[in-house]
Order: C-alpha cells, then structure tokens, then sequence
C-alpha cells in the first residue's frame, strides 16, 4: 500500500474508477487496502479539488477536473480517429446499433456508438454502460479470449457472481466460431451480437464490437447473418485499437478505461 500521502491519493482515485459509479465509502477502502478514516481524509481531499463528487448516501464518483485530465493524457481523440469510421460503415451497413467496449476488470464499458443514419433511434445502452464480463455477449466474447489467468481472476471477483455453471462450455464455444450472440441479456428489449477485437500479436482481447437491436428487427436468424461483416470489421480494428492502446493493453485497462455515463452523455462524438 502507498504510504506517500500523493500517490496514497492516486491511488483512491485509480481504485475508484474501477468501481460501479457511485461507490460507497466501504467499498473503496476495502478495495484501496485503507482503514475508512483514512480512505475518507483521501476522498474529502480529492473532493475539494474537485477530483472527486461526493454523491450523499450513493457515496463517490470521479469528479470533473479527473475527467477532464483523463481526455488530456487518454488516447480518446486518437481512439475516434482510427475506430469510429470503421463503427460508421458498419453501422449504415448493417443498419443497426454499433458499440465498441474495452474491458475495465470484471466489466466491460461501452466507449464508443454508432447509430444508423437517418433514424430516430433511442438507445438502450448508453456510453459509459459498465455491466460484468460474464453477462450477455459482449461481455463473453472479451472473456473468451483473456490469457487463462486473468479469466480465473474475473471469475473469482465479486462483480461476476453468479457465475453459470455452462460459462466453461460457453466461451470454448466462442472461441470455436469467433462470436457469441445474446437475447435480452442485459436489457430486455435488446438482442445482440458481439466479436472480440483482437490484438494482433498476442491473439487476446483488447475489447469487443457488439451490434445491437430490438428483436422485432434483429432476431436471431439476422444475428448470424450480421456474423460475416462484424468479424471483418473486427479483423480491421485490432491493428488500429492496438496502436492505440499499445502493448499488454488487456492488463493495463483494468480500472483506466472506465467512462462516466452522466458525463460523457453530455459531449457529442464529431
């Protein structure tokens, strides 16, 4: 555990991000390794700063001038550059939904839409949506093709419970034809289709692209049959996301990748 006052801070904040927004005092100290007085001190002074929001009972969420750090130092502008054409075309291909999600420990984020063009579409899923790995399709693809380690440690994490008993089979099924296909598993007016986007030199996940619908649009006969072009634009991306991301990206994500709904909502993606 840090024992210069700064870094302890760092390290708050770092843990923080990595949680479900807003986190309870409890649960950032025990995850942090601090005593709650002390855990507290920190957040009171990250708050004063305003690296911090204190949200009553809800508890804390990374504050404003944390985010707007994390869009100085983040690859978020070169992440739209090299990725959201690739989720533009698609989507107007395939004439549905398009998200790109990164992991961020045992969950994955949604960090990127693409909606079709000329439709009044009201999506379910927002940027900055963080559900575990071990639900729905998007989540499963990323799991499938984790190095086996770092598939146990998810498993093992608290967010991840319950976990089902076929997972085992499931994901060596994914890992066989390369995509999974979910109904209604996160929200119940959305089916979908996910594939990994694969870093290029390791073989593992840096993320997944999901395409996503009503299932009066996209039951599942249409699912599989958005398979072909989903893979294809993941084969594209995975040179790009890794240039981004760069080397051992699907460790470092961790907590660093985690976007904040309320925020984000707010900023239109050029």
């Amino acid at each position: 555990m840090p024992e210069d006052g700064h870094i302890r801070a760092l390290w708050i904040l770092e843990t923080l991000a990595g949680l479900q927004q807003p986190a309870a005092l409890k649960t950032i100290a025990e995850r942090a390794g601090l005593p709650q007085t002390k855990a507290y001190r920190v957040l009171r002074n990250l708050q004063e700063h305003g690296y911090v929001d204190h949200i009553g009972r809800r508890g804390y969420r990374v504050g404003g001038r944390a985010l707007a750090l994390a869009s100085l130092v983040g690859p978020r502008p070169a992440l739209l550059h090299r990725v959201r054409p690739v989720l533009t075309r698609l989507s107007a291909d395939v004439g549905a939904t398009i998200s790109l999600l990164l992991r961020s420990g045992a969950h994955r984020v949604i960090v990127l839409r693409a909606d079709p063009p000329g439709t009044a579409v009201h999506p379910i899923a927002h940027i900055g949506e963080r559900s575990p790995l071990t639900s729905g399709c998007a989540g499963a693809v990323i799991l499938a093709f984790l190095p086996a380690q770092q598939v146990d440690e998810v498993l093992l994490a608290p967010e991840s419970h319950p976990v089902r008993t076929d997972l085992p089979e499931q994901l060596a099924e994914i890992r066989r034809q390369r995509y999974a296909i979910s109904q209604s598993a996160n929200h119940p007016a959305l089916n979908g289709i996910a594939a990994p986007v694969l870093d290029p030199d390791s073989g593992h996940a840096l993320g997944s692209l999901a395409i996503a619908g009503h299932p009066s649009r996209v039951a599942e006969p249409v699912l599989h049959r958005f398979a072909t072009p989903l893979l294809a634009a993941c084969a594209e991306l995975g040179p790009r996301l890794a240039t981004v991301l760069g080397p051992s990206s699907s460790v470092r994500l961790e907590s660093l990748d985690v976007t904040i709904q309320d925020v984000l909502d707010t900023h239109s993606v050029e």
